[in-house]
């Protein structure tokens, strides 16, 4: 059994989402690389945090370039990983919890470089994120 448990279908994971998106957010150092027709998203994940992706539309391939985390994909089975591993996820979303420092790395084939655009292609931000993002970009001011 391990923190992610609980967390295995993407109502369950969107909840958590919700919980969690007000809260401080941990500096997840985030790096782009670009070749021929490749985009890879790199993230460390400091140990001990929680972390979940935005949903991927199609399967993706990924690497765990080192770290161990417990992760549950779109398949919504919960594993125990330890890089440096690759493996393809299945659409759907990932939730990851860092059992040590970890570097994941997202890779897709594009000669895309606009990351806006990349986003746009490869990724569906959940109605809870769009919402939260949303709301501070327009805050409510009581007494108006």
């Amino acid at each position: 059994m391990n923190e992610l448990d609980a967390f295995t279908t993407p109502d369950k994971i969107e909840a958590l989402e919700g919980v969690l998106l007000p809260e401080e957010q941990l500096d997840c150092p985030v790096a782009h690389y670009f070749g021929p027709g490749i985009y890879i998203r790199e993230l460390t994940i400091p140990a001990g945090s929680l972390a979940i992706g935005h949903a991927h539309k199609g399967e993706s391939m990924n690497v765990l370039v080192k770290g161990k985390m417990h992760i549950i994909d779109g398949s919504g089975i919960p594993r125990t990983i330890e890089g440096p591993m690759v493996f393809v996820a299945p659409p759907g979303r990932k939730a990851v919890f860092a059992v040590t420092e970890c570097v994941f790395q997202n890779i897709h084939a594009t000669t895309e470089t606009d990351l806006e655009k990349i986003e746009e292609q490869f990724i569906e931000k959940s109605a809870t994120w769009r919402a939260f993002h949303a709301e501070r970009a327009n805050p409510v001011i009581e007494g108006e």
